[in-house]
């Protein structure tokens, strides 16, 4: 008598909703809702709680592009693949964003939706980055994009958050290394184990979401007034609507 075949081991368990990420967010924008509404100066002070956020995703970009571009170029077998896939990619981008900028135009146009934001452009001070981009933005041209390509160095390319930079350097990189054989599959290797521990951080960093979510919507609404909400719901309705209609 044949001896009866392992039973199949039982599927995970799905997480209850209530220890779902989106939920606590969901849960940290209602809060923020209501914190800069009923206490809008408690708002305003919780403003740096969303932008250390933001500046701890920005934290992650440079490692992430990079270490994305040169595993994705390494694990390709031939560079001429790599270079068809390339020019796909970009001409692919160039149409998307081109179709993505005359729909943003439209939809700004027609559905206005910052309409109601009690922020005028002509009282607003940038600062910071902000600012910087706005002064050089005045004095460059089209050939900027390609003199600008290439960083004076590679390490200030991942300190300025230059991702344009950081791709140049990526795919050299990335085409290096696959050029030199065998020398090069400790490094690819090494890449490998290091995406995963920078994936690992990123993941670390999004559970902080919700403590984000509540400090940037408590700012928003308590400099901005609770009537924002409104222009804030038409723009996500506006981005909800179109990949629907998209896909359809």
């Amino acid at each position: 008598m044949a001896p009866p075949a392992p039973a199949a081991p039982a599927p995970p368990r799905a997480r209850p909703w209530y220890r779902q990420l989106y939920f606590w967010v969901l849960t940290a924008i209602v809060s923020g809702i209501l914190t800069g509404w009923l206490w809008p100066a408690a708002g305003v002070a919780l403003g740096p709680v969303g932008t250390t956020f933001v500046a701890a995703v920005k934290m992650l970009i440079t490692p992430i592009v990079f270490l994305t571009v040169v595993a994705g170029i390494g694990s390709v077998d031939s560079l001429g693949r790599v270079g068809r896939v390339g020019l796909k990619a970009l001409a692919y981008f160039q149409a998307g964003t081109l179709v993505a900028l005359l729909l943003g135009l439209l939809a700004v146009n027609v559905f206005r939706p910052g309409a109601g934001v009690h922020a005028h452009p002509g009282d607003l001070r940038l600062e910071g980055d902000a600012a910087q981009y706005a002064k050089e933005g005045t004095g460059q041209s089209w050939w900027h994009f390609l003199t600008d390509l290439v960083p004076t160095s590679s390490v200030g390319a991942f300190a300025e958050g230059n991702i344009l930079q950081v791709i140049f350097f990526s795919v050299l990189f990335g085409v290096a290394l696959k050029t030199v054989g065998p020398v090069g599959e400790p490094i690819a290797d090494g890449v490998a184990r290091l995406s995963a521990v920078v994936f690992k951080i990123l993941h670390y960093v999004m559970l902080a979401a919700p403590v984000g979510a509540f400090g940037a919507m408590a700012y928003t609404i308590g400099k901005y007034g609770v009537s924002t909400l409104t222009s804030l719901g038409r723009l996500v309705g506006l981005f909800t609507v179109r990949p629907c209609s998209s896909s359809s």
